[in-house]
């Protein structure tokens, strides 16, 4: 799941608070309305969170930005650093005390977004626009391909931004320049990345998505005339072939130019203030702010955990899903196996896969968050290449993006009583740990067994804790491939060969923390749920779990774990602390399941039962007449 302006810190937000100006306020309806005020400030703003955020935005009191793509320059960090400060302040000066359980929520969702941003933007040097892992041209790229045309408007708009790419391409290529000239920039190998996808996007001439999407999207829009059909067509495609290229290949051609600009020769870690910088951004990927240190034991503990269980419990399969041909199919079976989750608003969704020009290599899918007054149209995104028709790999990965993931997560929290805020901050940790964890159940859900689900299963989540703590050792540590074996030996991978050690380190260098959402996330959902169920035991129920996880939205852990202590003090039990990962086994593990189905249609099952009892009476007065007619003698016919 991918949103820009949430995930990158590169936006020039105009306004700037001077400190001090405030006075101080304490009432709940002055909090909720800075909350909206805050976001009202971002969507006017920022042209790109203003139209994937909102579609009626005067009926929100928002003004619509000017219509330009966003800035990349230690200038515009620097502004973002001053707004996120200022917003801050602000709202360091209500009390926190005073205000009521949801708000509090609020109020500790937007600090941990707001201090994790500016620990981040201390660190500009560190930003690599042209990354082909997450880069903001690969992402600028992106919400073209994903830009909702509404009216004509909307159709102007992004004819607009089209025509502003070009000084995007110059702005990020300058700032490169300026932060390769600090020795930073990206390692050879992503650099080469980054230039095959630029010629491949280039090479699609006619076929660009930018062309291909923007006229199917004209011809679909009501209202228009034929001629006007042609001439957006047009506009459009002059505009790419004559505009957009040339610029694309300039700046793949200066990029090259920078190779070897790269002023160490491991991770982030060897840079000066590498250090810091990871740290600052381990906290914000994990959603969690405890130290670099416990970050690394804990997921040490995990995956030992998960491997433990896994090779004592479970062989290798090898069977796949082979009753599904396509993503709807998919889709179909997994929201028909969505017990245990509260329900949410009623949705359609769109599954489709995404054009090879405009896939990045790590990105196995996404989900397009909806915007804030309308959750029901979705849009999920397939990465072919990389699922490559697998029907197991398709599968938990439209759990992991759809139901019940992203989509359902989502469009369950945005459907509440949300203060208009909370839809445009994130947690990532949070909502990657969501989607992680639901990819087992769904799959012990699947048409596989109970034992080829839980190895398929298990297989891929020590994938992403072993990659999240190479990731931790590598760039946070400075690990090289002898120190790295003798970690992954410690939590039971031994033997591993020293060519795959240094592709792990490789791979991590060049996308730091790309993948800590996952491995850590994922751990500390199934964290939650093995220490929940151990608080409660029998009265463990799994819906009610999920509700505890789901509301309040998007969170840090830590504030997710004192609701679920609250929750299980509430109940009259202890919460426990200590915890193995699985160490309940899958069928001990769907007792929720079980129990939360027979609360759910109690009645249907007592009126069955009834049924039954009446059913084997019947049949037992009927033996026991059989018997007597035997031994009196008597005759049955006549019956």
């Amino acid at each position: 799941m991918k949103r820009t302006t949430r995930i990158l810190h590169v936006l020039l937000l105009s306004i700037v608070m001077v400190l001090g100006c405030f006075v101080p306020v304490k009432a709940e309806d002055d909090f909720d309305a800075f909350l909206t005020e805050e976001n009202r400030k971002i969507y006017s703003s920022d042209y790109t969170e203003f139209h994937f955020g909102v579609i009626d935005y005067k009926k929100f009191g928002f003004t619509k930005p000017a219509v330009r793509l966003p800035d990349a320059s230690y200038e515009a960090f620097a502004a973002e650093a001053a707004r996120f400060q200022a917003s801050l302040d602000r709202l360091h000066q209500f009390d926190f005390n005073a205000l009521n359980e949801k708000q509090q929520h609020d109020y500790l969702a937007y600090e941990w977004y707001l201090q994790c941003n500016l620990a981040i933007d201390k660190y500009p040097d560190f930003y690599e626009c042209f990354s082909p892992y997450n880069g903001l041209y690969s992402d600028v790229i992106t919400n073209m391909t994903e830009f909702t045309l509404y009216d004509k408007e909307s159709a102007e708009d992004y004819l607009t931004l089209t025509a502003d790419f070009p000084r995007l391409l110059k702005d990020m290529l300058e700032f490169t320049r300026q932060q390769a000239a600090k020795g930073c920039f990206m390692t050879d190998a992503a650099l080469d990345k980054q230039l095959t996808t630029m010629q491949d996007f280039v090479d699609k001439k006619e076929e660009n998505p930018l062309i291909i999407i923007y006229s199917q999207r004209i011809d679909e829009l009501p209202g228009l005339s034929e001629e006007e059909k042609t001439s957006y067509k047009e506009r459009n495609r002059d505009l790419v072939l004559n505009t957009v290229y040339p610029a694309i290949l300039s700046t793949k051609d200066e990029l090259a130019t920078l190779r070897g600009s790269r002023s160490v020769t491991g991770s982030v870690y060897e840079y000066e203030n590498g250090r810091e910088y990871y740290e600052a951004m381990a906290n914000n990927k994990c959603s969690s702010g405890i130290s670099l240190d416990e970050k690394r034991d804990y997921l040490a503990k995990c995956l030992t955990d998960i491997f433990d269980y896994t090779i004592s419990h479970y062989s290798l399969g090898g069977v796949t899903i082979d009753t599904f041909n396509d993503p709807e199919e998919d889709l179909a079976y997994l929201a028909e196996h969505m017990e245990d989750f509260p329900k949410g608003p009623d949705i359609v969704y769109y599954p489709s896969y995404l054009d090879p020009s405009v896939a990045q290599p790590t990105i196995m899918a996404y989900y397009m968050p909806t915007p804030l007054d309308d959750v029901t149209s979705n849009v999920i995104r397939i990465n072919g290449g990389i699922v490559n028709d697998d029907p197991n790999t398709l599968y938990y990965t439209l759990a992991h993006e759809g139901l019940p993931g992203h989509m359902y997560q989502f469009t369950w929290y945005y459907s509440q009583d949300i203060n208009p805020l909370r839809h445009t901050i994130n947690a990532t940790g949070y909502t990657e740990g969501w989607a992680q964890y639901v990819e087992r159940i769904m799959l012990l859900r699947s048409p596989l067994s109970t034992d080829d689900s839980e190895f398929l299963s298990c297989n891929v989540y020590l994938g992403y804790i072993m990659q999240a703590y190479a990731d931790i050792l590598v760039n946070g540590y400075g690990y090289d491939a002898r120190q790295l074996s003798a970690a992954m030996e410690a939590a039971g991978f031994s033997g591993m060969k020293e060519e795959d050690l240094q592709e792990i380190i490789d791979t991590v260098s060049a996308a730091p923390g790309q993948i800590l959402p996952y491995g850590f996330g994922l751990c500390k959902m199934w964290e939650y749920n093995e220490r929940v169920h151990a608080s409660l035991g029998n009265d463990f129920n799994l819906e009610d779990f999920h509700l505890q996880i789901l509301t309040n939205g998007p969170r840090p852990f830590e504030v997710v774990e004192s609701d679920l202590q609250k929750y299980v003090e509430g109940k009259g039990q202890t919460f426990v602390k200590d915890f193995k990962l699985f160490e309940l086994s899958a069928t001990e593990n769907s007792m929720g399941s079980i129990v939360s189905f027979v609360s759910k249609h109690i009645m249907l099952i007592i009126g069955a039962l009834i049924l039954l009892a009446v059913l084997v009476l019947w049949l037992l007065f009927k033996l026991i007449r059989w018997i007597i007619r035997k031994i009196t003698g008597k005759s049955n016919k006549g019956d």
